[in-house]
């Protein structure tokens, strides 16, 4: 790692918020003795980060600047210091870092192997001891949430506090009861059940100890956990007085064993993190707006909240390219005005999108003159997302609604945090199918749907005549929807893929696997003997002379990426009536048929391969790999 740079985000100064976040590239650190160098994989932030910005312990912390702030990561180790011997590299990780030195925003860190835990083994948790009523005030933040869990664990009645949004959420956590602090009861913390609380996990600032003290039993203590000066004086009254009533501050020193706890528990399903968001390093500023707003539950983690009020004037970024050609190093990084829905298409905040060949083929001029029809342009088309906002003329999406879609390649737009798609190509994201695994479903899987149904007459039911099916690189974006969704029909299916992805096929469902690469894969002879009745043709580069001697008396070629060769064989065998053809494939997708395949992946009959995730942020890396042509599955970007 020696020389190595890394990108990180600091501020220079006490003050800024959001825009004194500044992104630079500084060497990574080197692990002292009892230090472990980590790469980060997540990193939560927590208010303390932005009010040590704001200046809330100023001159203390931040000691100097620049500082790169945040405490919370999880990652795996790179290398270790000569004094820490229950880590090595490769292990995942959960730590804590000092918040003297923090250093969580950014690529790399070093972590105290004291305050550093292994992710994860196991733990017991026991109920014991009497009965306590627990009060957890703002029980869904970032706090309150493992407060509610973790109470419930011991032999405890909790009341907790929220906003009505997060009300089932906090009851799901285990809350006995649970309040609106909106309302007459919540803003006076009274019980529903009419019970006096022995203690109080208070999460959040501006709740008076004149409010508390009716609701306490004789013996009890608030825990402040964001202590300003009203309650250090009410803390020194309680003290100097002797009152069995008090209120305490939270003053502690992390401890790793106690870390490890936790992670234990949240192996066991004994607790769980709700995380509010999700971003990456490029866009830290979003994430600490986010915080600062404290409108989110759960904890920051490095889409904030749009809703249709706060999309005008918005920017989003997008990545998008300004004339033909240029490969990755075309494609530019811009901020945009959100766009707007007509009246029969949805706003989406995109949350996953996939790039498939025809994206790259068009910057480098397929289509030419006809697409892109005007630069800039904004490429890729399958999307998966929520819906901000409907058109006049949309009545089945609602804003909140979890969805799929296909855009037009005519306008594309899913290289972006927001885009707009027909209400009609648009279907409903059923709950467990991830925003990854959704949108590397529409082109790819609808491609092999209408060449299996509509030009090769293949009934997905199991019905009809066996057919003799070949399918040309299997393990591609669309081969690997192509076999899975023949073996729905009565078929023998034979494919062709590279070495290294020959038992992924098989466990796709087919019958016989090639290695394109050997003697048999190369001629596309089946081990079999038998000859095709069709073939679902994804690649390139197989002249007709390979294909005709392989096909049987009235075999098909359906050929997804027809060239000029292509076009001329298909017209050379409709003059002369041949029997055996070679077809392009030309459609246009149905929402219906969208929505059919997402049923089939809801119900474990299909299901998508990623090959590689990437954040918008490295675009062009997602871009070159498809480019490569070599990917197994889908390449997904996720904004």
């Amino acid at each position: 790692m020696a020389g190595k740079l890394m990108h990180v985000v600091q501020y220079n100064s006490y003050g800024g918020g959001p825009a004194g976040l500044k992104h630079v590239e500084v060497p990574v650190p080197a692990p002292k003795a009892d230090e472990v160098l980590l790469k980060i994989e997540a990193v939560s932030i927590n208010p303390i980060d932005w009010k040590l910005q704001k200046g809330l312990v100023r001159p203390f912390l931040p000691r100097k600047f620049p500082f790169i702030p945040s405490t919370d990561v999880s990652g795996e180790v790179v290398t270790v210091g000569s004094g820490v011997k229950n880590f090595r590299a490769g292990d995942k990780v959960v730590s804590w870092i000092s918040p003297a030195s923090s250093g969580g925003l950014a690529e790399f860190c070093v972590a105290k192997g004291s305050l550093t835990v292994p992710r994860p083994p196991e733990s017991q948790a026991r109920r014991s001891g009497p009965q306590k009523s627990i009060l957890v005030t703002t029980a869904s933040g970032g706090v309150g949430l493992f407060a509610a869990q973790l109470a419930k664990l011991g032999n405890t009645h909790v009341t907790a506090t929220c906003g009505a949004r997060n009300l089932e959420l906090v009851k799901s956590l285990g809350a006995d009861e649970v309040l609106d602090y909106k309302t007459p009861d919540g803003a006076a913390l009274s019980s529903p059940s009419g019970r006096k609380y022995d203690a109080v996990i208070h999460c959040t600032p501006r709740i008076p100890w004149s409010i508390f003290e009716p609701n306490l039993s004789g013996n009890v203590k608030v825990i402040d956990l964001t202590p300003g000066v009203s309650t250090m004086m009410t803390f020194a009254l309680n003290k100097f007085t002797c009152s069995k009533k008090r209120i305490m501050p939270l003053l502690y020193s992390p401890k790793g064993e106690n870390l490890e706890y936790l992670v234990k528990s949240v192996k066991e399903g004994k607790l769980k993190t709700v995380v509010d968001s999700k971003y990456p390093l490029s866009k830290a500023e979003d994430a600490w707006a986010k915080s600062i707003e404290r409108s989110c539950y759960g904890e920051d983690r490095c889409s904030d909240g749009v809703s249709p009020r706060n999309m005008a004037g918005k920017l989003m970024h997008a990545v998008q390219y300004n004339s033909y050609g240029g490969g990755p190093a075309g494609l530019k990084h811009v901020e945009l005005p959100g766009p707007a829905p007509k009246e029969d298409e949805v706003l989406l905040k995109i949350e996953a999108v996939s790039i498939n060949p025809i994206d790259w083929k068009l910057q480098k001029g397929i289509a030419r003159p006809l697409l892109p029809r005007k630069f800039p342009f904004i490429p890729s088309t399958d999307v998966s997302g929520e819906v901000v906002t409907v058109g006049s003329g949309v009545k089945n999406f609602k804003a909140g609604d979890k969805v799929v879609s296909i855009l037009s390649p005519m306008s594309g737009g899913g290289l972006a945090e927001f885009c707009v798609a027909k209400g009609n190509l648009t279907v409903p994201r059923p709950p467990g199918l991830s925003a990854v695994d959704a949108a590397g479903i529409p082109s790819g899987a609808l491609t092999a749907h209408v060449a299996l149904t509509q030009y090769a007459g293949i009934k997905l039911d199991g019905t009809g005549p066996q057919k003799t099916i070949l399918v040309t690189a299997a393990s591609g974006g669309v081969g690997h929807f192509a076999v899975q969704l023949a073996k729905l029909g009565n078929t023998h299916v034979t494919a062709t893929c590279g070495a290294r992805n020959l038992e992924l096929v098989k466990s796709l469902g087919a019958d016989e696997v090639l290695d394109y690469k050997t003697p048999d894969g190369a001629t596309l002879r089946s081990p079999a003997g038998r000859k095709y009745d069709v073939v679902i043709h994804c690649t390139t580069r197989i002249p007709w002379s390979i294909f005709e001697p392989n096909l049987s008396g009235n075999g098909k070629v359906i050929d997804l990426t027809p060239s000029v060769s292509t076009m001329m064989t298909f017209a050379l065998k409709k003059f002369t009536c041949s029997k055996k053809r070679i077809v392009p494939l030309l459609y246009s997708p149905k929402g219906e048929n969208l929505e059919y395949l997402v049923k089939l992946v809801k119900e474990g009959k299909l299901k998508t391969v990623i090959d590689s995730k990437y954040p918008l942020s490295k675009a062009e890396d997602a871009w070159a790999k498809s480019i490569d042509g070599h990917a197994t599955g889908k390449i997904v970007v996720e904004p």
